[in-house]
């Protein structure tokens, strides 16, 4: 019901019951906003209530299309046939005038002689306005993905500009992609024609842990998303991270973005640790560009 409506439902991914949102699920539309039963701690709704949801969606849909549709026009008159003209003249035979309808037999008394019913005119079909049909997404299929080049710094540095906070120009984030080549960090874009998005990633030593990957930035153009193309851009972050000897994968999930915890929540990763942020030092003035 959720997908002949272009919804998406979301299904809980804790597998423990009466942890979190076990067993609970919600409804976003096609670009992943929420529109039922998705609350700030996860998924709030059951499995009636989304039926519910859905069966009341369709009902008002279903009247609005009636109240909408114009009635029935009247049906227009009925033309007179040429033999029906030809029974209800007079006939002339040898100069005298007979009338058709008196020199008719009749009929034996004692049956009904009622007139024949009219001819039932043919039913007028109803036009139902619909909505224009959303235009084709380009094929996922001819996405390439391949390793970020000092050239890609200006198209990079306009997606950027759809974070909030983003700071800097292409000047620094040419500066940042060389920083990250020093330090073997790893940036990958998704071209479609231009690029579209962007994975950037990390090895991190640590003492408890050993060499852990961390997933940096994950970051898609807004009128691309929710088209597979974030999920391409981790597996590759991912398959680069395990061959480069991580055995696990950790993921910076901006809070201010909609719907990012989900997107790595269905792929199964798990909330473990909370993330604490503060700026030290200057900031550098802007350079001139």
């Amino acid at each position: 019901m959720a997908e002949h409506r272009g919804l998406k439902l979301v299904r809980s991914r804790k597998r423990t019951p009466g942890v979190g949102d076990y067993g609970k699920y919600g409804l976003t539309d096609a670009k992943g906003q929420a529109l039922f039963g998705v609350g700030d701690n996860g998924l709030t709704a059951g499995a009636k209530e989304i039926e519910d949801y859905l069966r009341g969606g369709a009902l008002s849909s279903w009247k609005l299309s009636a109240e909408t549709t114009p009635d029935r026009p009247p049906p227009k008159a009925r033309q007179t046939r040429k033999s029906e003209v030809d029974e209800a003249s007079p006939v002339r035979r040898r100069g005298k005038v007979l009338d058709k309808r008196v020199a008719a037999p009749r009929k034996p008394a004692g049956r009904s002689q009622e007139p024949p019913p009219p001819p039932r005119s043919k039913p007028e079909l109803r036009l139902v306005s619909q909505p224009a049909a959303p235009p084709v997404p380009r094929p996922v299929s001819e996405l390439k993905l391949r390793a970020s080049r000092g050239d890609d710094a200006r198209a990079l540095g306009d997606l950027l500009d759809q974070l909030a906070g983003h700071d800097g120009g292409s000047a620094d984030t040419a500066d940042r992609l060389a920083s990250m080549r020093k330090a073997k960090a790893g940036v990958l874009v998704a071209e479609l024609e231009t690029v579209i998005g962007c994975c950037a990633w990390a090895m991190v030593p640590t003492l408890q842990h050993g060499v852990v990957g961390r997933v940096t930035l994950l970051l898609v153009d807004a009128d691309h998303r929710r088209r597979g193309v974030g999920t391409k851009l981790l597996a590759a972050a991912e398959a680069a991270l395990a061959k480069a000897g991580c055995r696990a994968v950790e993921a910076m999930s901006d809070i201010m973005i909609a719907n990012s915890h989900n997107f790595f929540r269905a792929r199964d990763y798990e909330q473990i640790s909370y993330r604490f942020v503060r700026e030290i030092g200057e900031v550098p003035a802007t350079r001139k560009t």
